[in-house]
């Protein structure tokens, strides 16, 4: 929670020795742990690919 009217998700994955930080916001926890849940899969099909190359 980030003050009274907004959340904060944050995720962080290493990929190669680096890290990428990516957050979300929303007005509820709920949606806030709805939108890093789809962006914790979309991250993890984007690191998938780089590891393939």
């Amino acid at each position: 929670m980030i003050n009274d009217h907004l959340y904060e998700g944050r995720y962080t994955p290493c990929l190669n020795g680096k890290r990428i930080s990516k957050n979300v916001y929303a007005k509820t926890r709920e949606e806030c742990e709805q939108k890093l849940a789809e962006l914790i899969v979309q991250m993890k099909a984007e690191i998938a690919k780089l590891k393939k190359k």
